[in-house]
């Protein structure tokens, strides 16, 4: 798979090359531990061939911005951010491998709307998680002191010792970056702690664990615990066989497609939940507290999802888009979920609309998705706004519909009419 090289300013005004190849819906895979985009294209763009591949080469390595170290966390972050937002990606899916997966959990936790799978393969919360370990302490000491012996070692640890490769690799990773600028990377990424980004993640998630990688299972279960919707696996093949081999991977992001196409195109009653006011409610009560809050809302809309044969499209940040074959079953979820949190002082506004989308790389698109939105915008707390056309396909339900009006929404030219729903009593289907 070729790919193509664009450049993209971060936002110190650091130049950071991203790569772009294939075919599919997008996988923005973070670089690794010292790699390229020459070292690592060839083993990405083969893990996932059917799929449009993204990456990038980190600030220092490459053709990204050289001769700066940097021991400042955030701009490596903000590049990462920069390649996602410079492609105009809308849904995509990310992986990340051991360093990798720190850009990987800030990308998925800062768009949770635009992302819809992560996969963190031995997942790290800085690199302080490894500060201390015998082996890094020794690699560390032999990235100060010994250039030439550290990228030996290195690549023997990436390709396998005894490997005829790893000459190869070391020279290519001598001539991809610098002691400097791996030793700045290291200083900058031992300062972070992502523990609070995992609970903002609301992409279905992938926590691969190699008890190789220094790490005992506990570790992986903590990290796994705080992102919701997340499956944890642990990897049996051989350590220096894990960093290439993305087969799990590769099988849980095309489980995303199938999510969404399994019920083909044709109508689909799309629901937007949305908890209102959630920034003012973090001001208030505090990012842990307001988290709950957050955790309380998805626990209700994802067991009406599953009580009413409903389907999580992605999570918005501040609620959840999902998807019914039935607009009546639509409703019952949405009653249940307001019945659910009417006590807990959780302001829930929902919005429903029925039309033919554009399925396209697990996710819905076009006007119908859009008028669903809008809907939900002029939605109160604690009330479901539903368009005509759920109105009508509901008729003889025994739902009841309050008329509320014409409204002008945004990016729609005629005034749309606009009901209040209310389900009987009982949800049975």
């Amino acid at each position: 798979m070729d790919y193509h090289v664009r450049y993209f300013q971060s936002e110190d005004g650091s130049t950071i090359a991203a790569a772009r190849g294939g075919r599919g819906s997008p996988v923005v895979v973070a670089p690794a531990f010292g790699t390229s985009l020459e070292m690592s294209w060839a083993a990405y763009s083969a893990a996932f061939s059917e799929h449009q591949v993204i990456t990038w080469d980190r600030r220092g390595f490459g053709l990204s911005e050289r001769d700066a170290p940097c021991t400042d966390p955030a701009p490596y972050l903000a590049d990462a951010q920069a390649v996602v937002d410079g492609f105009g990606l809308e849904s995509f899916d990310v992986v990340g491998t051991l360093m990798g997966t720190i850009e990987a959990t800030v990308v998925a936790a800062w768009n949770s709307s635009r992302v819809s799978r992560l996969v963190l393969r031995a997942p790290v919360t800085g690199l302080a998680d490894w500060a201390s370990i015998p082996g890094v302490v020794a690699a560390r000491a032999a990235l100060e002191h010994d250039w030439e012996f550290f990228t030996e070692a290195f690549a023997q640890f990436v390709v396998g010792w005894g490997n005829p490769g790893g000459p190869e690799l070391a020279a290519t990773l001598r001539t991809a970056t610098t002691r400097e600028e791996l030793g700045a990377l290291f200083e900058a990424f031992i300062k972070l702690d992502l523990l609070s980004e995992y609970t903002a993640i609301g992409a279905a998630t992938l926590v691969e664990h190699h008890p190789g990688y220094f790490f005992p299972d506990s570790y992986a279960r903590r990290i796994a615990s705080l992102i919701d919707n997340c499956e944890l696996v642990v990897y049996s093949g051989a350590a220096n066989e894990f960093m290439n081999d993305f087969s799990r991977a590769r099988s849980f992001i095309a489980a995303r497609d199938e999510s969404v196409t399994a019920d083909g195109p044709g109508a689909h009653t799309i629901m937007f939940t949305d908890l209102v006011a959630s920034t003012a409610l973090t001001q208030r009560l505090g990012d842990s507290a307001a988290q709950e809050i957050v955790h309380q809302h998805d626990a209700a809309v994802r067991a009406a999802l599953a009580e009413h044969g409903g389907r999580q499209i992605k999570h918005t940040g501040d609620g959840i888009m999902a998807t019914f074959s039935s607009a009546a079953n639509a409703l019952r979820a949405a009653a249940q979920i307001q019945r659910s949190t009417a006590d807990s002082g959780i302001g829930i506004r929902i919005g429903l609309n029925t039309g033919e989308p554009i399925v396209e790389a697990g996710d819905l698109f076009g006007t119908a998705v859009q008028l669903a939105a809008r809907i939900t915008d002029r939605a109160r707390p604690g009330q479901t706004l539903v368009s005509n056309v759920v109105r009508e396909l509901c008729a003889g339900k025994q739902f009841t519909f309050d008329p509320v009006g014409e409204h002008q929404l945004k990016g729609f030219d005629a005034p749309v009419a606009l009901f209040e729903a209310r389900a009987p009593t009982t949800t049975a289907s």
